[in-house]
């Protein structure tokens, strides 16, 4: 234990009584009070790390010149690869590359993984509705489980990255836009909770808007698009990417339309049934402004046919029952989409 100023005084005057202290006392004195320096100061270096949570800590080292602060790499969750997940399907092109799950939101995880190509995806995939974090870089970057953060990268050059994820009820008390620190001191006050999720990384030639977007930023802005103001809405739906054919009612029938479906989170590609025609529509490329577009749908129709497939699915073989049940096989919906019918 360390020793106050009370005791080291009492010592003092007790061996005072009988004359001038010795020299063996007064070096037992120096000794106590080095020892005491020393524990008041790697009891303060600890508790930099404990705030600090599972991110990074700065450490000051208190020993003697040339002291210097440095960045210590905290412990991070461990997860399991997923062996078998570079042989699943290829997203925009990229080709799997690593997956690693998790058992637990709430503690922050450290992947690294090799890319195979000068683009990189990565995105989480919860059990459940989740807010995903991403503080590989200076700015904190959250989005819903389904989300995606493009890189370009090297190929054979690994790149690690610093993840976590949180249920949306636990992630309100967090707060919107959160920094690096501030998430940590959060993940440090508050216990992890039970629930799966992973991280999955892609790799590779892409050819998608998104990777065009990032070697020619003129590319990202959109096209214009018909107006939807002062038109009559004839119905409203939205839903989870699924693949499953689902039918909007229209409040009236209707002849010439316009449409827009917007696509988030994941949800890709749209497929619509108007008036016994089909039609695909890569509602990701729109985002959230959504695709819009003029449709003729003949002597009128009741309602409209969509069905929706996640990101994950890939490019269906075809728009038909059978082929949206064959993309969907094996892959979990994800994402969200709106479709809005107007009359023109």
């Amino acid at each position: 234990m360390a020793y106050e100023l009370k005791d080291l005084t009492e010592v003092m005057e007790a061996e005072s009584a009988g004359g001038v202290p010795s020299p063996d006392l007064l070096d037992g004195v120096r000794r106590r009070v080095r020892r005491g320096d020393r524990r008041r100061a790697a009891a303060g270096a600890l508790g930099v790390l404990l705030v600090a949570g599972a991110v990074f800590g700065a450490v000051q080292r208190q020993d003697g010149p040339g002291a210097h602060e440095r960045e210590v790499l905290a412990p991070a969750m461990e997860g399991v690869t997923n062996g078998a997940f570079p042989e699943s399907r290829p997203v925009e092109g990229l080709k799997p590359v690593k997956e690693v799950r998790f058992s637990e939101f709430g503690r922050m995880a450290r992947v690294t993984f090799t890319p195979t190509g000068p683009f990189t995806m990565y995105t989480a995939r919860c059990e459940r509705d989740a807010t995903w974090y991403d503080v590989t870089r200076a700015e904190t970057a959250s989005s819903a489980c389904g989300g995606e953060i493009y890189l370009s990268t090297k190929p054979g050059v690994p790149v690690t990255v610093e993840t976590t994820a949180l249920p949306v009820s636990v992630a309100q008390d967090l707060g919107d836009a959160p920094t690096a620190g501030s998430l940590a001191r959060f993940l440090a006050a508050h216990s992890p909770v039970p629930g799966a999720w992973s991280l999955r990384a892609y790799s590779g030639p892409c050819a998608s808007d998104t990777c065009r977007m990032m070697t020619d930023p003129s590319s990202a802005s959109p096209p214009a698009q018909p107006p939807l103001t002062g038109l009559k809405e004839l119905g409203r739906a939205a839903g989870i990417a699924d693949g499953i054919a689902r039918t909007v009612p229209l409040k009236e029938r209707g002849k010439a339309l316009r449409l827009r479906v917007t696509c988030l989170d994941g949800a890709a590609t749209a497929v619509l049934r108007i008036a016994g025609r089909e039609k695909a529509v890569d509602c990701e490329i729109g985002e959230s402004q959504g695709v819009v577009w003029d449709q003729d749908a003949g002597t009128g129709t009741d309602g409209i046919g969509i069905a929706v497939l996640p990101a994950a699915a890939g490019a269906a073989s075809g728009i038909g029952d059978a082929a949206l049940a064959a993309a969907m096989k094996g892959v979990e919906p994800a994402g969200r989409w709106t479709l809005e019918v107007y009359a023109r």
